[in-house]
């Protein structure tokens, strides 16, 4: 990440920050993640047994069920959901749970798509600052 600022292309808007979490496999809320902890309970995922709670959530795109919209609103109704999603293809079950958990909870959780997955391993562990609205990531330098 040169300029340690990238742009990617925003699909919900919203502003967060927190640590990434970054999942180099396709990935799953339905079934893949515990609503009531954030626990990644995927035992195919190589970050199960991390938490999501309050994370920058980075993979690559997503996969399985057409429910992962409900399992992501589920998420968000408990509070332990992700303060932003970081996908490189579009991920239409977080689009729309993303969507919802604004429209019927009042939490913003920004969603951006199209970071390249070369620039996964820059992001990981780090601080990330994330705007859905103009699509910019930025590693935040502490």
């Amino acid at each position: 990440m040169s300029d340690k600022t990238v742009v990617a292309r925003g699909m919900v808007p919203g502003l967060a920050s927190g640590m990434a979490l970054v999942s180099r496999k396709a990935f799953t809320f339905a079934h893949g993640v515990d609503p009531s902890t954030g626990d990644v309970t995927d035992a195919h995922s190589d970050i199960s047994g991390e938490n999501v709670k309050g994370r920058v959530l980075i993979y690559p795109f997503g996969k399985g069920s057409t429910t992962a919209s409900a399992w992501f609103l589920e998420t968000v109704r408990l509070g332990n959901a992700p303060v932003a999603v970081v996908t490189e293809g579009i991920d239409l079950g977080v689009v729309i749970g993303s969507v919802l958990a604004k429209a019927l909870y009042g939490k913003d959780i920004p969603l951006l798509s199209g970071l390249g997955r070369e620039l996964f391993p820059a992001t990981a562990g780090s601080k990330l600052s994330v705007d859905g609205t103009t699509g910019r990531i930025e590693v935040v330098l502490t």
